[in-house]
């Protein structure tokens, strides 16, 4: 009797010591998948990697695609199923699972869709200090009917201009209209003011007697312009090509040294100062132009992108044709 009293004793002490341990068991919550990583997984989607990718490259490549694919597809598989019919719904899923499926395979995967997925189970936790991971901020691009821009850049003379004229700068703007999203076709005007410092052969057409001077060309340029088929959802390459009109005004100012007495704030002496003894300001009437060029556009968020294009330019005159090639980066927005 007395060794079961003692046996029962040390039982209770044993259940008593495991409590505390029992009740921290029970009370721990499971642990839950990141809700970027939940949205950025779709629905019966299982991804293998073919090139090495590491675990935090895959699920920042599988939320940007998710994001492309919800976007050119107008279906998020992790929202509530909305009141649309069945078929509608269906179609949505299919054109969300071929975006996706396109989009992982570009970037260097296997993608296969099952009828009965497992959700892939969160790694387990380490002793270090365990990486955050943000969401990429994925720039791409957005059908805008009408787009405005703002450029500015360097122009190159060609041909015999490149004999009359230096190199200068130029700065721009412009507007693109895409009528609709179906077609790549859309209308660009671009307005244009560039200037060019002038050489020993156009100072000497007037006589020789000038000593420097430089030439403003402005005016504009209705194009059309066609984008390429994307090979990224943040990239694009286009062509455009179209017809102008220009007009040139022309400064020269001839500079001559005259003897005198000048000042500054501290002194007075004899020397010789330059003055302008002659000048002269001609513009031209509109003249006719054509261009054509190839431009790159990058997408730097959902309402703005980057681009760099050139072209080349070509004005004619009564007895001569003017050749450029503007090469220009701006924003458009």
């Amino acid at each position: 009797m007395m060794m079961r009293f003692l046996t029962m004793q040390r039982m209770l002490v044993l259940l008593a010591a495991s409590m505390p341990a029992v009740a921290q068991y029970v009370g721990t919550p499971q642990p839950k998948e990141s809700s970027a990583a939940a949205a950025a997984q779709p629905d019966e989607l299982h991804v293998y990697s073919k090139n090495g990718q590491s675990q935090e490259q895959q699920w920042a490549d599988r939320y940007e695609c998710h994001r492309w694919a919800r976007s050119q597809s107008g279906f998020d598989p992790t929202q509530p199923a909305s009141g649309a019919p069945t078929s509608e719904t269906g179609a949505k899923r299919d054109g969300y699972r071929r975006a996706m499926t396109a989009c992982l395979e570009g970037r260097g995967y296997t993608v296969r869709y099952e009828a009965a997925p497992q959700p892939a189970a969160a790694p387990p936790p380490t002793k270090s200090t365990p990486a955050k991971q943000v969401p990429a901020v994925v720039s791409e691009f957005k059908y805008r009917p009408l787009a405005a821009q703002l450029d500015f850049g360097y122009t190159l003379t060609a041909g015999t201009t490149d004999h009359y004229l230096d190199d200068g700068p130029n700065i721009g703007f412009g507007f693109t209209w895409f009528p609709t999203s179906a077609l790549p076709l859309g209308l660009r005007i671009d307005g244009s003011y560039s200037r060019f410092n002038a050489r020993d052969a156009l100072l000497n057409l007037y006589g020789g007697d000038f000593t420097s001077g430089h030439q403003n060309i402005y005016g504009g340029d209705a194009d059309l312009q066609l984008d390429l088929a994307p090979r990224s959802s943040r990239a694009k390459m286009y062509l455009f090509g179209g017809a102008g009109w220009y007009r040139e005004q022309t400064y020269l100012r001839q500079v001559s040294l005259d003897y005198g007495t000048f000042c500054d704030p501290y002194f007075c002496g004899p020397g010789y100062l330059p003055f302008v003894s002659a000048a002269q300001r001609t513009t031209s009437p509109w003249h006719s132009s054509w261009n054509a060029g190839i431009g790159l556009e990058l997408a730097t968020d959902e309402s703005a992108s980057f681009f760099i294009e050139a072209r080349y330019q070509r004005i004619s005159q009564y007895n001569d044709k003017m050749q450029f090639v503007p090469i220009r980066v701006g924003l458009r927005f």
